[in-house]
């Protein structure tokens, strides 16, 4: 669980790699695609250094392939083309909103593929995790006349894809391995999103290529690498926790706004960070 609650933390710092990826003139689909592509390289780097026979498994066992490739195309590229379309519709904190869902999806999907079975604490650290990252992300704020049908819809898919995630890598097994899953999900992810992204021709300079490298480490490869160990360690009963544990990211993101983006916190936001760490906690102890 604590692996996982880390996980959280390094994603929240997407936001810092995002805004300088726009001051350096790359539309979202780019970044995206290059935070998949540059994390497919490192891990697959570490992979040959540390154990080069252990890329062959995914070719092995079938488990660990559809793991791998459900990882890919689902949790990391539709979800990121939902996500992105959501941000673009509604804004960022309907979108934020929207995709933490997640953990509704995910308790379902548990309750059905891993009949796990759910005590007052887990819904109610559900119940309370949701609401609390709704206040943290919108200061309360979350009317808009304007909302997009389409953006509702793809916000809710952000949701789904996000939250099957911890129910993919437990479909590989007790086998997989962390680094196989990271790698190969990777690899599928930027394949898939390649297909949406214009070649970077005359941006590709030193300062872009660094961020990219950084994107790709810090919240993509090191994070998930991270986040498939602690999920490998989770009792199937309680996969329900997972994106509980995880929502530490947008506690993070908003904290790191405020600190380097001068962006505001008010008291309800401060209410939501509570309120998600209470989630958290409940997730924990119970």
């Amino acid at each position: 669980m604590l692996l996982i609650f880390l996980a959280g933390i390094l994603w929240g710092t997407i936001g810092i790699f995002e805004k300088t990826f726009v001051s350096l003139g790359s539309e979202g689909s780019l970044s995206i695609f290059l935070r998949m592509f540059f994390a497919f390289l490192i891990t697959f780097l570490i992979a040959i250094f540390r154990n080069p026979k252990k890329l062959l498994s995914v070719f092995i066992d079938k488990n660990i392939f559809i793991a791998c490739f459900l990882l890919g195309v689902i949790s990391n590229g539709i979800f990121n083309i939902f996500y992105s379309n959501s941000i673009r519709l509604n804004g960022m904190a309907i979108a934020a909103i929207l995709m933490y869902t997640a953990p509704v999806f995910t308790s379902l999907a548990s309750k059905i593929l891993f009949h796990e079975k759910f005590s007052h604490y887990k819904i109610l650290a559900l119940i309370i995790n949701i609401l609390g990252c709704i206040l943290t992300v919108t200061g309360g704020n979350i009317f808009n006349p304007e909302i997009s049908i389409m953006g509702i819809l793809c916000g809710i898919g952000s949701g789904f894809c996000y939250g099957m995630a911890p129910i993919f890598a437990k479909f590989g097994g007790e086998k997989s391995e962390s680094l196989i899953l990271s790698v190969y999900s990777y690899f599928f992810a930027a394949i898939f999103l390649a297909i949406f992204v214009t070649p970077p021709i005359g941006m590709l300079n030193v300062k872009f290529i660094c961020v990219g490298l950084l994107y790709g480490f810090i919240p993509t490869s090191l994070a998930y690498l991270v986040y498939y160990s602690g999920i490998k360690k989770i009792n199937p009963d309680n996969m329900s926790k997972v994106p509980v544990i995880a929502s530490i990211e947008p506690v993070t993101a908003v904290i790191i706004g405020n600190i380097f983006y001068a962006e505001k916190i008010g008291l309800v936001n401060l209410l939501g960070i509570i309120l998600v760490m209470l989630g958290i906690i409940l997730a924990i102890k119970k």
